[in-house]
């Protein structure tokens, strides 16, 4: 980390404005500005005692601190450990507390001790007293680890601080640090935490509306996944597993109130790959009447909390590309021949026109 970005996270991470830093080592803000930009560097005089307002050393001042690697955080972890196990979570802390003054902008340093002392502390024994200095000066940690550079490392210590403010009913400092937080499926998930939130304020229908849009999201991804699982069975040559994947996406269907359709369309692969024209054209005809139908999934207990226009899903409008597709596709060759085949294009086609 560079002069600049060590001088601009310690203020921040302080509390100190730039006037204040200006007033206490006699120069000008816009100076201090500078520094912060990279654009100067503090004269060398000024590096012990900005230093000294910045409690750091000047080794990390001037950036001679290099990040420590995974495994030296990895080592040094299991070392605080065994310390705290054979001389008392005290020790431990303090050996703790020493490797962050020598190490303080290697956040992944900090964050993992923050989750190692956390969980020892739990089981330390101390009483509250005793205990209180230490959760504030963990919390300290967890409160810097939000301006981290590292996106993991700032949303886990977002989401860790909104945890912990919803458990002590603090809720505008638990919305403030969600707020921080990405909706992206990379990070923690902060809509539980959220929809926690929204219960603890008597917000229940907000939470019902948010869980709910979670559930049927959840259980989108989680129905493509098994139609990719009987793609991949099927590219294997598995159709025996692929048949058994089919017949689960049917029940996850039904059990999860999912356009009927979702359950037809993996049946009718299996019985493509078998190349069954009776049994494809069976299917077919089932797959091709779900079409027809309207799907409201407010109609299920499961997502009546979210928003609708009332008028539902319509998916008529799959059904003449699907027939193109069947006519023409070398895939479905097997089939073009068929008579029933032929009576479903001649039926659902009529009634397109």
């Amino acid at each position: 980390m560079t002069i600049h970005q060590t001088i601009f996270q310690r203020r921040k991470q302080l509390g100190l404005t730039q006037e204040q830093v200006a007033e206490y080592l006699g120069v000008t803000a816009p100076a201090v500005n500078k520094w912060e930009k990279g654009n100067t560097c503090p004269d060398i005089a000024l590096l012990s005692p900005l230093a000294r307002l910045l409690k750091i050393d000047l080794n990390t001042l001037l950036g001679f601190h290099q990040d420590l690697t995974a495994q030296e955080v990895e080592l040094f972890c299991s070392q605080v450990r065994q310390t705290a196990a054979s001389q008392g979570f005290e020790a431990g802390f303090a050996l703790a507390q020493e490797k962050v003054f020598a190490y303080p902008n290697c956040d992944s340093l900090v964050y993992n001790l923050a989750l190692l002392l956390q969980s020892l502390l739990f089981s330390a024994g101390l009483d509250e007293k005793n205990a209180t200095g230490f959760w504030e000066a963990i919390h300290a940690w967890y409160q810097r680890l939000t301006e981290s550079e590292n996106d993991a490392i700032r949303n886990s210590a977002n989401y860790l601080l909104a945890s912990q403010a919803i458990s002590k009913r603090q809720f505008e400092t638990a919305q403030t640090h969600l707020d921080q937080m990405p909706n992206r499926n990379d990070t923690p998930d902060k809509r539980m935490l959220q929809a926690a939130l929204y219960l603890q304020q008597s917000r229940a229908q907000e939470a019902a509306k948010l869980l709910e849009q979670t559930l049927m999201a959840a259980v989108a991804d989680v129905q493509t996944l098994l139609y990719q699982l009987i793609n991949a069975d099927l590219a294997l040559g598995e159709l025996d597993a692929a048949a058994q994947v089919a017949e689960r996406v049917a029940m996850f269907t039904d059990t999860f109130s999912l356009s009927p359709y979702g359950k037809f369309v993996a049946r009718f692969q299996i019985a493509a790959a078998r190349k069954d024209p009776v049994q494809t054209t069976a299917i077919l005809g089932d797959m091709l009447d779900s079409l027809k139908c309207v799907w409201d999934p407010r109609a299920s207990f499961l997502y009546s909390h979210i928003p609708s226009n009332g008028a539902g899903i319509s998916t008529a409008r799959m059904i003449q590309p699907l027939l193109n597709q069947l006519k023409t596709s070398d895939e479905f060759a097997f089939l073009q021949n068929d008579a029933e085949f032929q009576t479903l294009l001649a039926e659902f086609g009529s009634n397109l026109s």
